[in-house]
């Protein structure tokens, strides 16, 4: 059993050999046959390669190298003698290092410069040199060597390879003294010269070159030139692209940079040359700088093209404005300026101003620089002029202007205006785009500021001769325009539009003090803004609250060119304006003792005031004071007329209507007593007939009076006024002792004095904040019933408003009133419409009462509101009714309502339209809208006539009252 076991494991055994040999066999089959594919591969290489193994014995040879070393295959296979066909003594080659595994720095130091490591193979190497053994005068050889591994990763060999670069050795060589040739012949070329490969290496620059643009030979060679400016890529691009289709460019001028970031403009000359006698094809191309000379024929133009536009701006600004722009045209400056010296604030102001921001140059004129503590101060101190690289580094540079303006200065250049023996500014330019600015550009700028220094002193001269003949000019104007303006606030509007022309500014303004109330208001104005001018004149201050208050009470001009100084004046003041002031000059109106106002201009458009304006001002101030004063007290003479004729006629009619209303009475009186005297004729006479003819005496001349004054105020014959006058006080006298014996009552003068104040005189009332459109609703319901017998509809519009601060019993007079007025002038079928709304004052009310009655001619408007005044003819006059049409008053409502106006701070306004059907004092309207033949209905009477009454309430915050 165990002879059978151990006789089928040797069976298995035999078995495995077997397949191991059989295994094994195919493996040499297979190495043979790889074995035989390498030497195939070697032998029909045509690169001479060489196979060691690990011991360093040659196993291939191919015949690539026989033809190479001369040594037949056969005589150095098998053996160690690689080195023999390079060196004369037996030392390593390349492949035997890599199978030693030696060290890349130790191979190295066999190989020198040309030794490197294979990019292809790792563990791999390559190098190349001249053996002189090879060969008649021996070879460039450039050879490679890398180690052959077995499956493990073991070094077992090495394969080295080895060609002929003798030719291009030799070429490369010929290429060199080629080039050294040119290179000689070039360096003599006076112009900057370059020599590209034909890919846009640099080949060769010339010391031309270098000497212009800055970069060496050594720095340049094999690389592009970076010398072509930001923004001329693709012009340079179609250049070469020419230059290779062309193959000569004869002149092409552009542009190019040095080393140090300088631009040069420059004439180009290329060529391309084709590959000659081994040497391959590149470019040349010659440069020749010409910035000089653009430089000097942009300088001669631009002094030309100066010279001769000089005289074309006689404007001082103008002219200061164009030399900005050619002096930042020919530096290539993103700004200059003109600055000239302010002899009376020891300053410099921006007069003239180019820059490529238009916001920029716009503004930079209301900034002011410092003579002392800047760079422009300097050179207007020295005469000299100042180039400044980099302002960031420069301690004097004045930072205002560029805070001011939102503006970086990186570099400037600043050169005097000089005129004889003084400087009169400074020509600047600011931020060269191109690298910095130089000593050319002070050349160039100071060439400039000695042809325009004349012509600015002459436009300034200019200008000065035209001020003086403007001021004179509207001197004259305004003594000759004087007496044409008797009106006084004309003649103020006049004036204020004279001088804000005169001094160029954006208002002006002529403030008067009322001396009475301690305030100033503006009764002359003339601003830019139309709305400013008209809202000004509506808005009083209280002396201390204006800078004008100080001009009054020291009687000395002011100038304040920053308004700022105090804020809460200023803010306070503007608020009330509606309008932002800089800048104001105030000079005082002067009347013999003392002052009676303020001439002002406000916010001077181009700059700042000065001294000047203040003495301009002044001197129109001293022309204008006194024809102020004629106009305000010929003003005050025509208001006085005005109101003593308005009062005549007033007292006319109140006579008038006084007279008429005796007469019914006196009428009643006299039947009465007839009656009475008929009824008493069975009495003894003596009991009653002295005194009923006493009673007939007097009440006859009662009688007679009331005749005599209606025959007066109708132009009729009439006694002389000393009888009139006898009779009045013998009436009057007779009339209190009657009121006394009948009533008991006291003196008729007493009485009639407490009825005026019954009437006109408000009681003492407390004011209290009213909801308007509540109140009014509720009075217009409480009125209704008093006029219920009208046909005269109520139309309400009552939108809530802001509430109103006044006593109730004013306020219901007159809503009681106007109503009534409305109601009685408005026909049967008319409509009265009453309206509440908010006022156009922010925070405001207004009342309206609108009717489209008969409405008012247009000369009774002016007396409505004066008292005892009737719209109609006294012979059309009736006492009616309360609220029926046409009912007859005593026309005291309106004044009282005046009154209250002026207590209670509201206002109160009236526009009317009489009916053109009845213009005249005595033509009647039928009081019925259907019996007017000449309507068909409402709406034909409604368009035709009627009255509007607005009673104006101000902000609660401006409570009415005392």
């Amino acid at each position: 059993m165990a002879k059978n076991s151990d006789r089928d494991g040797l069976t298995q055994r035999i078995r495995e050999l077997e397949r191991e040999s059989d295994q094994l066999k195919s493996a040499k089959k297979s190495l043979f046959e790889s074995e035989q594919r390498l030497i195939q591969i070697i032998e029909g290489s045509s690169i001479a390669t060489i196979v060691i193994n690990k011991d360093h014995i040659i196993t291939h040879c191919n015949r690539a190298f026989e033809n190479l070393t001369g040594i037949p295959s056969g005589d150095i296979i098998g053996t160690k003698r690689q080195w023999q066909a390079f060196y004369p003594d037996e030392r390593p080659v390349l492949a035997d290092f890599v199978v030693d595994g030696l060290p890349r720095d130790k191979i190295a130091r066999y190989y020198g410069e040309t030794f490197k490591e294979s990019a292809v193979t790792e563990g791999a190497y390559e190098a190349e040199g001249f053996f002189p053994t090879l060969g008649k005068e021996g070879k460039w050889i450039f050879f490679t060597a890398a180690p052959l591994r077995d499956s493990e990763g073991r070094i077992t060999g090495a394969i080295e390879t080895l060609q002929d670069i003798t030719h291009r050795k030799r070429s490369e060589e010929e290429l060199r003294g080629s080039q050294r040739r040119i290179r000689n012949l070039l360096d003599f070329v006076p112009y900057p010269t370059v020599v590209f490969t034909l890919e846009g290496r640099v080949s060769y620059v010339n010391p031309e070159f270098t000497n212009v643009f800055g970069w060496t030979n050594d720095e340049l060679q094999g690389r592009s030139i970076p010398y072509a400016p930001a923004g001329l890529e693709e012009e340079t691009g179609r250049m070469i692209k020419k230059l290779f289709r062309e193959k000569l460019l004869r002149r092409y001028e552009t542009r190019r940079l040095t080393k140090d970031g300088k631009i040069l403009d420059v004439v180009m000359r290329a060529g391309i040359f084709p590959p000659s006698g081994g040497e391959p094809g590149g470019e040349i191309v010659i440069l020749r700088d010409i910035t000089r000379e653009k430089r000097i024929a942009r300088n001669n133009e631009a002094m030309l093209r100066i010279s001769m536009a000089l005289p074309e701006y006689p404007d001082l600004e103008d002219l200061l404005d164009y030399v900005s722009r050619e002096v930042k045209e020919l530096l290539n400056a993103e700004g200059a300026l003109v600055l000239l010296v302010d002899e009376e604030r020891k300053d410099l102001y921006f007069m003239g101003a180019a820059y490529d921001d238009s916001t920029t140059e716009e503004r930079v004129k209301d900034v002011r620089v410092p003579l002392h503590g800047s760079i422009a101060g300097k050179v207007v101190r020295t005469g000299l002029p100042i180039i400044v690289p980099d302002v960031a580094k420069e301690p004097t540079f004045y930072k205002g202007v560029d805070q001011r303006l939102g503006y970086h200065t990186k570099s400037l250049l600043d050169v005097p205006l000089r005129s004889g023996d003084r400087i009169i500014g400074v020509l600047c330019a600011r931020n060269k785009k191109d690298g910095g600015f130089e000593e050319p550009d002070a050349e160039i700028l100071n060439m400039i500021a000695g042809t325009v220094v004349l012509s600015i002193e002459n436009a300034r001269f200019s200008e000065d001769l035209k001020k003086a003949y403007r001021t004179n000019e509207s001197l004259l104007r305004i003594s000759m325009a004087l007496p044409e303006h008797p009106d006084l606030e004309e003649l103020l509007d006049f004036i204020s539009g004279e001088v804000k022309r005169l001094v160029s500014s954006e208002g002006s303004l002529v403030v008067l003090l009322d001396e009475e109330r301690q305030e100033l208001f503006f009764s002359g104005a003339a601003y830019d803004d139309e709305a400013t001018q008209e809202r000004v004149k509506e808005i009083r201050f209280p002396i201390d609250q204006l800078v004008a208050g100080k001009v009054i009470r020291t009687g000395k001009p002011i100038i304040v060119n920053d308004a700022d100084q105090d804020p809460q004046l200023s803010r306070e003041r503007d608020k009330k304006l509606g309008y932002k002031t800089r800048n104001l000059l105030l000079v005082p109106l002067r009347s013999k003792d003392r002052i009676i106002g303020v001439l002002c201009a406000i916010n001077k458009k181009q700059g700042i005031f000065s001294q000047a304006d203040s003495e301009l001002l002044s001197m129109i101030a001293g022309t204008v004071a006194l024809s102020i004063e004629n106009a305000r007290f010929s003003d005050e003479l025509i208001k006085a007329y005005r109101e003593v004729t308005g009062m005549n006629r007033a007292k006319d009619k109140a006579i008038n209507h006084l007279s008429h209303e005796l007469k019914t009475p006196l009428s009643v009186l006299s039947g009465s007593l007839n009656i009475l005297a008929r009824r008493l004729e069975s009495q003894p006479r003596e009991t009653w007939k002295p005194a009923f003819e006493r009673a007939t005496r007097n009440l006859e001349r009662i009688a007679d009076i009331q005749t005599e004054v209606e025959d007066i105020m109708q132009e009729r014959h009439y006694k002389t006024y000393g009888l009139l006058k006898l009779v009045l006080s013998q009436c009057t006298d007779e009339l209190e002792t009657l009121v006394a014996q009948e009533t008991g009552e006291g003196p008729i003068v007493k009485r009639i004095h407490e009825k005026i104040e019954e009437i006109f005189g408000p009681k003492d009332a407390a004011p209290k904040e009213i909801l308007l459109h509540d109140f009014a609703k509720q009075r217009i319901e409480e009125l209704k019933p008093l006029f219920s017998h009208r046909e005269v509809k109520i139309k309400t519009f009552l939108e809530p408003a802001p509430t109103v601060w006044i006593p109730l019993e004013p306020l219901r007079k007159v809503m009681d009133g106007l109503v009534k007025n409305a109601v009685e002038n408005s026909p049967d079928g008319g409509t009265v419409e009453i309206f509440v709304r908010q006022g156009k004052e922010r925070g405001g009310a207004e009342l309206e009462i609108l009717d489209h009655g008969v409405g008012i001619r247009d000369e009774d408007q002016r007396r409505i509101f004066e008292g005892f005044f009737t719209t109609r003819d006294i012979m059309a006059y009736s006492s009616k009714r309360p609220f029926d049409f046409n009912a007859g008053g005593k026309g005291a409502d309106l004044l009282r309502m005046k009154i209250f106006s002026e207590r209670y701070n509201f206002k109160i306004q009236m526009v009317s339209k009489r009916c053109p059907l009845i213009p005249g004092e005595l033509d009647v309207c039928p009081g019925k809208i259907s019996d007017c033949v000449n309507c068909r209905g409402e709406s034909d009477c409604s368009d035709r006539g009627g009255t509007s009454f607005i009673v104006s309430f101000p902000p609660q915050r401006q409570k009415q009252g005392s």
